[in-house]
């Protein structure tokens, strides 16, 4: 439980029997960010207000293993009201960042710190990633719940970015180079390439490089 606290004060508090640990949740939106945890009241932490969701809030557990494998987390909250709902699912909240931390609480329910605070890490960053989905149940127990989908920052790696390296998709991306208007023609030569043989030990204009021979394009042949 104690790995990731380097403080020796807050290590020591996770020797306790009883121990108070609280969850935050940092969601980045374009419109402003969002500072909640699944306790009560508000903390103060990072220069930042932390919003007590309590009972109304819920986290999936965090997965981790030995492979390098994009596990998700999911967020919810209930209990909340139609129009805020209905604004929260008009933000652009696709891909938008989440951070998760977690801390440790005194008996004063205050974050545990060393006789100087800069030395304490507390919280720590226990997941880091973005949003994926996020949907909204009307009339469920309670009132309304915003259902939110996670995926880790590594989910990104494998998935494909619908690249083409192509003369006109180069060009298209980037039209002007040279303030002039001027393309970047670096594929222009793109479809050159198939057939081409080098000959990297004959003579060549250019010290260290051989001499390309382009295959010339054949006249149609005319059939008898």
């Amino acid at each position: 439980m104690s790995r990731g606290f380097s403080s020796p004060a807050v290590t020591d508090a996770l020797t306790e029997q009883h121990v108070r640990l609280v969850t935050l949740v940092k969601l980045e939106f374009d419109t402003g960010t969002v500072y909640v945890h699944n306790g009560l009241g508000t903390y103060n932490w990072d220069g930042q207000n932390w919003l007590g969701l309590g009972n109304l809030a819920s986290i999936s557990s965090i997965e981790e293993g030995s492979d390098i494998s994009p596990y998700g987390v999911n967020l919810s909250v209930s209990s909340i009201d139609a129009s805020f709902a209905e604004q929260a699912l008009q933000q652009n909240y696709y891909q938008r960042p989440v951070t998760i931390y977690l801390g440790v609480l005194n008996e004063n329910d205050e974050f545990v710190q060393e006789s100087v605070p800069a030395n304490t890490k507390n919280p720590i960053q226990m997941w880091t990633g973005h949003i994926d989905q996020m949907s909204l149940t009307v009339g469920a127990e309670g009132g309304d719940k915003i259902s939110i989908q996670c995926e880790s920052s590594l989910a990104l790696f494998a998935r494909s970015r619908n690249l083409v390296f192509s003369n006109a998709w180069q060009q298209e991306r980037y039209p002007d180079v040279d303030g002039q208007g001027t393309p970047d023609r670096f594929f222009n030569l793109l479809h050159l390439i198939e057939g081409v043989k080098i000959g990297w030990k004959q003579q060549a204009s250019l010290p260290g490089s051989g001499a390309v021979d382009v295959p010339e394009k054949k006249p149609p042949q005319r059939r008898r």
